[in-house]
């Protein structure tokens, strides 16, 4: 097998081509423990709101998580056309850890809150 480095991308992301007897394929690496660690960190920290109230911070995905989902699942959690699934997602208590502040996530005139 051969791995071939090919460039880190401005997301932080490692991009790597493999050669081996099954063919050539793509690889894609990026560090998910600082963002986790961060995100924990900022949940128990206050409620997420900005001072004047107008804002609130609810999650931080790695960039890597996005790009799976957008490999393995077909959506893009980018897209606005997508919050409903996103949403669904961060609510879950399978992706607990891409929040930073308690909550339940919901949707009011087609907008995440």
């Amino acid at each position: 097998m051969r791995r071939t480095f090919l460039f880190k991308s401005s997301m932080g992301l490692d991009h790597y081509m493999i050669e081996d007897e099954d063919g050539t394929r793509f690889e894609t690496i990026g560090a998910t423990d600082p963002i986790i660690e961060r995100n924990k960190a900022m949940a128990v920290t206050n409620d997420g709101y900005s001072p004047s109230r107008e804002m609130r911070r609810v999650a931080s995905i790695p960039f890597i998580l996005i790009n799976k989902w957008l490999q393995e699942e077909g959506w893009n959690a980018l897209d606005p056309d997508n919050s409903d699934r996103l949403m669904r997602k961060l609510n879950s208590n399978e992706y607990q850890y891409l929040r930073t502040a308690d909550g339940v996530l919901g949707m009011s005139n087609g907008v995440m809150r």
